[in-house]
């Protein structure tokens, strides 16, 4: 138990928590496994939970390609990225948009080892904010610092994109 008052504590999403805070986290998280090479999130569903790594790594993959516009027999490797790999080490956290909004999973995660995580359903998450406002207010403000972390990471490759495809052009042009 204390192993996971610990590890909790050390996610982004948790930091600045006390242990009776945490427990009630731990209260309303599940423990789910995934085998080597299994689908924990898949691009384009719609998501309702978190997860939390406890053991083993997964990686994180974006369709780069737009559907609409390249053919479907387009070749794998040039339409999907992988983007990283996450693992117990880094306290990971991912799925997080799904506690805030009724959207699309924005990459798919495929676990590379066999995996064990902590799962936190939106419903549950929802109803442990409203019912603790102080423990709410500090998770929201946690998850907000998560997200604007990664939308500034975002933002930096999108320059590096744009400025990678400016100079194909300006070469192509010439």
């Amino acid at each position: 138990m204390q192993n996971d008052i610990t590890l909790l504590q050390e996610t982004d999403l948790f930091k600045n928590l006390n242990i009776e805070q945490i427990n009630k986290v731990l209260d309303i998280c599940r423990r789910v496994r995934f085998a080597k090479y299994d689908i924990i999130m898949k691009e384009g569903d719609v998501g309702d939970s978190i997860y939390i790594i406890l053991e083993g790594t997964v990686e994180v993959i974006k369709n780069l390609v737009s559907s609409e516009i390249m053919e479907d027999d387009y070749q794998e490797s040039v339409k999907n990225k992988i983007i990283t790999k996450l693992d117990e080490k880094s306290h990971a956290v991912f799925g997080e948009i799904s506690l805030l909004d009724d959207c699309k999973r924005t990459a798919t995660v495929r676990a590379i080892t066999d995996c064990e995580f902590y799962e936190i359903k939106k419903d549950n998450f929802l109803h442990l904010i409203e019912e603790h406002n102080g423990l709410g207010c500090k998770i929201l403000l946690n998850l907000a610092g998560v997200v604007s972390k990664r939308l500034r990471k975002a933002d930096e490759d999108i320059i590096k994109l744009t400025t990678v495809v400016s100079i194909i052009l300006r070469e192509s042009s010439s």
